[in-house]
């Protein structure tokens, strides 16, 4: 016994000195596993890749883990053998068991300690499973904001907008009671005031035939739950990073996703096709506040939030469209402490996305002139060019955002661009009523022509009294609810009549200021 002691002593001891010469041989010896994808295939999970790994006990472990974990965190669901990439367990939707949320990892045994050994991916067809697919109404992209007082006034139809967003605030339907609502396992409570306000919108645009966006705002409820960890150190903000970061805020932001996903699938509440997470999110500070080491992390902690998000609200209604939001900053934000730009906030949340499994995120985007009260978005002013370097992106210039999303590594998971909402953009009358008539006019010209563009949003549909007072009249509308000149020509976008008067009192011919994509 002694010298077989000795034996493995002298013989690990070789090890480690050989190791330490030719250490490519320790990485030959660990191999290596990858995880390709996590699919639903009925009421089933399929999870496949590639393993040279070599576990000790001969078994591949497949654990399941929540967005904050990590390593040997989770729970096992599945097992292989050594050099089997499959793995085949429940989904178990709707139960405290449920997987629609997890991403998952290999675990080998190593020097007899369980080791994670792969990257992780999460599931990227939650459609698959969804109960619902509420038919879109994709109609045309001419779109505004609604004044709620003026839902039933006749001005929408009047404009033959085809589109409208709103804005639901998370902390006005999760404090309260009233609706009792069955998730995973558990009970949630949601107001049921505040619910039926946004149930009276919803239908109230469907039976107008326009397709409805929902922006999801986590404003600072009575319930820090949804206010990840890192934002609650009394900063105020107008809005807060989302929390996917612990149990509690991981299991509500579900819950939260899958009672809106259901509640607005055509099921006697109205429909909303389209999802906007957050406002103006590379906004750090402002609209999307979270302490920050850097943009990849600030990036990360928002794409797992994004990816409950779309889980959940995909599961209920597979026609549902999801998007991420960003402002007009483009290569850097103006102030580097307090906003990222776009494009490097973009870059690393693709990158986090892809490398967990890519979805078909889609981008939403405020294209504001520059500066905010200027109508003049025709005029070239050195604010915006058609570079990847440029500062902003205006109407001017959003073929440079959809060019960025023409490059392969930002394609959809079907190889498709990404489709763009221009889901906020507006033009102050203060100037005058023909500047933001030209306005109007040719940020409808610039969006019409690029095939990328799904939505163009003007911001208000009535002017806002505390807007006024910063020099944002960009209601079509007045304050006392009578149209601008903006109204009719917004109302005759596209009618060559208008595009010519508009043309002959801005001095140029606007469709020569077209980039077509």
């Amino acid at each position: 016994m002694k010298r077989q002691i000795s034996f493995s002593i002298l013989a690990a001891a070789l090890a480690v000195l050989v190791l330490s010469f030719f250490p490519e041989m320790e990485m030959k010896a660990a191999g290596t596993a990858t995880l390709n994808s996590a699919v639903i295939q009925g009421d089933q999970v399929v999870v496949t890749g590639t393993s040279s790994i070599v576990s000790e006990d001969g078994i591949l472990h497949l654990y399941a883990q929540d967005p904050y974990e990590s390593g040997v965190q989770g729970v096992e669901v599945a097992q292989a053998p050594n050099g089997v990439v499959s793995f085949l367990f429940p989904l178990n939707k709707n139960s405290s068991g449920s997987n629609l949320f997890k991403k998952f990892t290999i675990v080998a045994i190593r020097n007899g300690v369980p080791t994670a050994v792969s990257n992780s991916v999460y599931i990227t067809n939650p459609e698959a499973c969804a109960a619902h697919t509420a038919a879109r109404r994709d109609g045309g992209i001419k779109g505004i904001l609604p004044a709620s007082q003026l839902l039933n006034a006749g001005y929408l139809k009047d404009l033959g907008v085809q589109q409208a967003t709103y804005n639901l605030f998370l902390g006005r339907i999760t404090t309260g009671g009233g609706i009792n609502y069955q998730y995973n396992g558990k009970t949630w409570q949601f107001n049921a005031q505040a619910v039926s306000e946004y149930d009276i919108v919803a239908k109230r645009l469907n039976s107008q035939g326009i397709q409805v966006t929902f922006i999801l705002l986590n404003d600072l409820g009575a319930d820090p739950t949804l206010i990840h960890p890192l934002a609650r150190d009394g900063v105020a903000a107008n809005y807060y990073a989302l929390n996917a970061a612990d149990q509690a805020g991981a299991e509500k932001l579900a819950a939260v996703a899958s009672f809106l996903g259901q509640r607005y699938s055509n099921t006697g509440h109205g429909t909303v096709d389209n999802w906007i997470v957050g406002n103006e999110v590379n906004a750090r500070q402002m609209w999307n506040y979270m302490q920050s080491s850097g943009v990849d992390q600030y990036a990360a902690e928002y794409a797992n939030a994004f990816r409950i998000l779309y889980n959940g609200l995909k599961s209920e209604n597979a026609n549902a469209q999801v998007y991420v939001a960003t402002d007009q900053q483009w290569a850097v934000g103006s102030n580097p402490a307090h906003y990222y730009g776009s494009r490097p906030f973009l870059v690393s949340f693709n990158d986090k996305i892809r490398s967990e499994g890519n979805i078909d995120w889609r981008l939403s985007s405020h294209p504001y002139n520059v500066p905010l009260y200027d109508p003049n978005n025709w005029t070239p002013n050195g604010n915006a060019t058609h570079s990847q370097r440029s500062r902003y992106v205006t109407m001017q210039n959003i073929d440079v955002i959809t060019d960025f999303l023409s490059q392969p590594e930002l394609l959809s998971p079907s190889g498709n661009v990404r489709s763009l909402k221009l889901s906020e953009v507006g033009y102050s009358s203060i100037a005058g009523d023909q500047q933001q008539a030209i306005a109007v006019t040719y940020a409808y010209l610039q969006a019409i022509s690029n095939r990328y563009v799904d939505g163009l949003i003007i911001s208000r549909e009535m002017d806002e009294a505390a807007e006024i007072v910063q020099g944002m009249s960009v209601g079509l509308l007045n304050g006392s609810a009578q149209p601008k000149m903006a109204f009719d020509f917004y109302k005759h976008a596209g009618d060559p009549n208008y595009l010519a008067q508009a043309s002959a009192m801005a001095g140029v011919d606007l469709t020569s200021l077209i980039t077509v994509r």
